[in-house]
């Protein structure tokens, strides 16, 4: 098997396999991966069979999404050929992490990773993505991105908080991508604004990472004791005049927010995603 960048002139290729799919699956990932040169195609004596999306959401990590192969090529050895060969290439940029994100009740793919590969689950995420919002602007509490100065006092939180901790200390990217949610990546969100906490107390009960961009809002994480759950998401929602959310959370931190989300939301209706990880060992110098 061989995996390479997918090109232009595979359109036509992916289409045709998208069609056993879901005819609308050609529209939906096509543009997008390919514009953020994510898009890989899997060959087989140089007919093309299969494809997905390779991201890199940081310097030295990579995760596969959307494994898609023609009906004669869905086998648990051709779909093991293409994970490895991707992890291949992962490798060859100078990774050290592959990740995979499967549906939370795809078991089979679970075990298929977990058996052939020894890939580990490293926790369940909900994401709604870009889901209306109901009703005029909010018009409670405004929440205001903390200063550089709370680095401390916001890693601390994380630290000993159970949901950071078992959804493997990971943060929501962007288009279901996830990545290491460092101390120096906290920074950087802090940097550039992005992060809103709730306090108690003169002490840190919850945090939110969020991004706000014309008429929409993005909840790339919230961690919160349950009691502020709510209160913060209202929070974030009320900060930005944004008509339609993606907000990304662990399993944890979901579970409090459903009843509010629903009420908010025109149609919720999300995605139950488990993140699996794998370490490798780079075959190259670490990515800029």
């Amino acid at each position: 098997m061989v995996v390479r960048p997918a090109g232009e002139g595979d359109r036509a290729t992916i289409a045709e396999i998208s069609k056993h799919y879901d005819s609308n699956l050609i529209h939906l990932v096509y543009n997008t991966w390919q514009q953020q040169g994510s898009m890989y195609i899997a060959e087989v004596e140089g007919k093309v069979i299969g494809f997905c999306c390779l991201a890199f959401p940081a310097p030295t990590e990579a995760q596969i999404l959307g494994i898609r192969l023609l009906p004669e090529y869905q086998t648990e050895p051709m779909g093991k050929d293409f994970i490895i060969s991707l992890m291949q290439v992962a490798q060859e940029k100078g990774c050290n992490v592959v990740r995979m994100l499967t549906s939370s009740v795809n078991y089979e793919t679970q075990a298929a990773l977990q058996r052939n590969l020894n890939f580990e689950r490293s926790g369940t995420w909900v994401i709604g993505y870009g889901e209306e919002l109901n009703g005029p602007p909010c018009s409670g509490r405004v929440l205001e991105a903390a200063p550089p100065e709370l680095l401390g006092d916001i890693w601390q939180f994380l630290q000993y908080s159970q949901t950071y901790r078992r959804s493997q200390g990971l943060i929501y990217t962007d288009l279901y991508a996830f990545r290491s949610f460092s101390k120096a990546y906290l920074s950087q969100q802090l940097a550039a604004g992005r992060v809103f906490p709730w306090q108690e107390d003169g002490a840190i009960a919850g945090v939110a990472i969020a991004d706000f961009a014309k008429d929409a809002i993005t909840l790339n994480y919230l961690d919160a004791k349950p009691h502020v759950v709510k209160d913060l998401l209202a929070g974030i929602i009320c900060s930005s005049k944004g008509r339609h959310l993606t907000s990304a959370m662990p399993l944890d931190s979901y579970l409090e927010a459903k009843p509010f989300l629903e009420k908010i939301v025109a149609q919720h209706r999300p995605d139950h995603w488990l993140v699996m990880v794998k370490e490798v060992s780079p075959l190259a110098s670490s990515r800029d």
